[in-house]
């Protein structure tokens, strides 16, 4: 099963609700997809990928 997150953020770091969302797509398992939408994102992106691993 493949999951996509769309991640919200601040363009500086991930909202704590994404986290939530990506913790409970770890349970259920599958790939994890997160996308980090907007301009100037890379830090938050960077930061996703740390999450999702």
């Amino acid at each position: 099963m493949s999951i996509l997150v769309i991640a919200e953020h601040d363009n500086k770091a991930l909202n704590g609700a994404t986290l939530n969302v990506v913790a409970a797509a770890q349970k259920i398992g599958g790939d994890i997809t997160v996308l980090v939408a907007g301009s100037g994102a890379q830090a938050v992106a960077d930061q996703a990928a740390q999450v999702a691993g």
